[in-house]
C-alpha cells in the first residue's frame, strides 16, 4: 500500500510530466484512461474546465484543467495547481480522440527544460514519441513495443545520432499477475531487475455510458479497488466524478473531479 501511495502521489503531482515522457510503469498506470479529463462525448464543445480536488493522507490541494477546442482537432490550454499556473499546452489529437502532437511550457523548478514538443506515431503495437527542438527535428525519441493485449514489453530511449541511451523490458506472467521489470544503460548493463504486480484484468464493472465504475489499481499486490461515483449532463458527459479507495478495510476519498462543459449551441 505504501508503494500504491507514493506512486499515486508522483503521478498527481507530476501528471504534466508524465503525460509527456513514459516508462513501463507509467504506461501500465495509464491503462485504465481515467485521466483523459480532455474526452467528451460530443463535437460541439467549445471548452471544459476541470477542478479536481485531491485528497492524500497529509495534505489537500486542487489541479484545474482549462481545454479550449478551437477545432474538432486541436485543444489549447492551461494547467494549474492550486491556482499556480504549472503548463500552458497544445494538444492535437485524430479521429479516436487520442493525442497524436503536443505543445507544452511548463512552469516549475524542477523541470530543466521548459519547452516540449512531441509528436505520436502511433500503430497497433508500437507508440513513437519523437521529441522535437524548436526547428522542429527530432532531438530524442522513445519507441514503445507492445504486446497483443498492449501492454509495454519494451522501450527504447534514443538520442537525434539514433544511439541508445536506456532499454526498458517487461515480460509478463499474466497468471501471476506479475511481470519482471529490467532497465539496461547505453552500455546494454543491466541497472534494475525486479519483479512488479500488475493485474490485466483490472476493469471490474463499467455503467451505461461507458465510464468505469469500479476497478483494481493495476499495480497493485493487495487488490486494492477504486471506484467512480458520477453525475451527469444531458448529453451524457459526465459533469462530478467522485473517485474512491477501499484497501484494508478502509475506504476514502481520493479525488473529486468537476467539468463545466461549454457546448457551441
Amino acid at each position: 500500500m505504501k508503494k500504491y501511495k507514493f506512486l499515486l502521489f508522483f503521478f498527481l503531482t507530476n501528471s504534466w510530466l508524465i503525460f509527456s515522457q513514459t516508462s513501463i510503469p507509467s504506461e501500465l498506470m495509464n491503462k485504465p484512461r481515467t485521466g483523459d479529463l480532455y474526452k467528451v462525448k460530443d463535437k460541439n464543445i467549445e471548452s471544459v474546465v476541470v477542478s479536481e480536488t485531491n485528497y492524500l493522507k497529509n495534505e489537500s490541494y486542487i489541479n484545474k484543467w482549462i481545454f479550449n477546442y478551437s477545432a474538432d482537432t486541436i485543444i489549447r490550454g492551461k494547467l494549474f495547481k492550486n491556482e499556480e499556473l504549472k503548463s500552458n499546452f497544445e494538444y492535437v489529437l485524430d479521429d479516436n480522440k487520442r493525442i497524436i502532437e503536443m505543445k507544452s511550457i511548463f512552469f516549475s523548478q524542477y523541470v530543466k527544460n521548459d519547452k516540449q514538443h512531441v509528436k505520436y506515431d502511433i500503430n497497433d503495437n508500437i507508440k513513437v514519441l519523437n521529441f522535437l527542438d524548436d526547428n522542429l527535428k527530432i532531438k530524442s525519441k522513445m519507441v514503445v513495443e507492445m504486446d497483443s493485449l498492449h501492454s509495454p514489453i519494451k522501450i527504447t530511449s534514443v538520442n537525434f545520432n539514433n544511439e541508445i541511451q536506456a532499454i526498458e523490458t517487461a515480460n509478463y506472467n499474466y497468471k501471476s499477475n506479475t511481470y519482471n521489470y529490467k532497465i539496461y544503460n547505453s552500455n546494454n548493463e543491466i541497472v534494475l531487475n525486479k519483479t512488479e504486480y500488475y493485474n490485466k484484468d483490472f476493469i471490474i464493472e463499467k455503467n451505461e455510458f461507458g465510464d468505469i465504475t469500479k476497478m483494481f489499481w493495476p499495480l497493485s499486490s493487495n487488490k486494492v479497488i477504486i471506484t467512480f461515483e458520477y453525475k451527469y449532463d444531458k448529453k451524457g458527459n459526465w459533469i462530478k466524478r467522485v473517485e474512491k479507495n477501499f484497501s484494508n478495510n478502509s475506504e476514502s476519498i481520493s479525488t473529486v473531479a468537476k467539468r463545466n462543459i461549454n457546448y457551441k449551441d
